[in-house]
């Protein structure tokens, strides 16, 4: 046996050793936990009768979202609500009231809020003058505040003192009081006069 190969024997088991634990090491390694509940979605506020107004330049309320409870998650920002009421308000124009057992609040990076709203939407105005009064019902509803939208793809149907309509899906400007409809069945019974 060559007397220069023995001490580079142990020399090269060494090095292995070492290159195997590092590489080991990398993989067994768990991340670091975050005590401080960042990474969990638990509640880091809970409001009883939450309600909260949105209001214009002029100082006027422009909508308004009322809950019985309302529970904020830090993670994303977002909060449940449990027996919601939306509430948009227009100057010269009838309230539109959406009502659910469930929503949900976000916030946007823009600052622009989103309600969603489900477990059966009842969407109502109030009649004037010029509209009478409107009664939607859908399982679901997403509303932009900010854009004047109220929107569904869950099915809508609409009632009316002259009949039912219903739909696939619906869009409604709450401002100009639009609405439109897609696939629409429509039962139309029309008022005798006596």
């Amino acid at each position: 046996m060559n007397a220069r190969t023995i001490p580079l024997l142990p020399l090269s088991v060494l090095i292995l050793l070492v290159a195997l634990t590092f590489w080991l090491s990398r993989f067994v390694q768990t991340e670091e936990v975050r005590s401080d509940g960042l990474n969990r979605h638990d509640p880091d506020l809970i409001i009883d009768n939450f309600a909260a107004q949105r209001l214009n330049e002029g100082g006027d309320v422009e909508y308004a979202v009322n809950a019985r409870k309302m529970l904020h998650f830090r993670d994303d920002d977002s909060s449940m609500l449990e027996n919601v009421v939306f509430i948009a308000i227009q100057p010269n124009q009838p309230k539109v009231t959406a009502t659910a057992p469930r929503g949900q609040l976000f916030k946007h990076a823009d600052g622009a809020d989103e309600v969603m709203m489900d477990g059966g939407v009842r969407i109502e105005t109030e009649p004037d003058h010029r509209y009478p009064a409107l009664k939607l019902a859908t399982p679901r509803l997403t509303v932009i505040p900010d854009e004047n939208i109220a929107r569904s793809t869950e099915g809508v149907v609409m009632e009316s003192p002259t009949g039912e309509l219903t739909a696939k899906s619906f869009l409604l400007n709450t401002l100009t009081r639009r609405i439109v409809f897609e696939i629409v069945d429509l039962h139309y019974a029309p008022r005798r006069n006596p």
